[in-house]
C-alpha cells in the first residue's frame, strides 16, 4: 500500500509535467489519496488490520472510481498511459487488500 500511495502521488505530479503547467486539482487529489494509501500501509504494518483495510479500500476505490470515470467519459483528453497504469495498479491494490491472508504465522 505504501508503494501504491507513492505511485498515486507520482501520477499527480506527472499530470503537471505532461501539461507543462501546474495542475492543482490533479496534484491535491493524488496527494490526499496517496497519503491515505500510505497511512493504510502503516496501519496494516502495525497489525491494525481492520482500520488499515478500511482505509486502503477507501483510498483505492476513490482513485479507481475517479480514473475509470475520466478514462471512459473523456477519452480524448485523459486517456493516457499514466491513467491506464493507475487503473491497473488500483485493481492490483484491491486484489492485495481483499485477498485473505494465511492464518498461519511464523514465530
Amino acid at each position: 500500500m505504501i508503494l501504491y500511495g507513492l505511485f498515486v502521488i507520482w501520477t499527480g505530479l506527472a499530470r503537471s509535467v505532461e501539461a507543462q503547467a501546474f495542475k492543482p486539482n490533479a496534484f491535491w487529489f493524488c496527494l490526499l489519496t496517496g497519503l491515505l494509501a500510505i497511512a493504510a500501509g502503516y496501519l496494516l504494518k502495525a497489525e491494525k488490520q481492520w482500520l488499515g483495510r478500511l482505509l486502503a479500500l477507501t483510498a483505492t476505490l476513490i482513485v479507481l472510481g475517479y480514473y475509470t470515470f475520466t478514462f471512459i467519459s473523456e477519452p480524448e483528453s485523459d486517456a493516457s498511459t499514466r491513467v491506464a497504469l493507475v487503473i491497473i495498479a488500483s485493481i492490483g491494490s484491491l486484489c492485495v487488500v481483499t485477498l485473505p491472508r494465511s492464518s498461519q504465522r511464523s514465530a
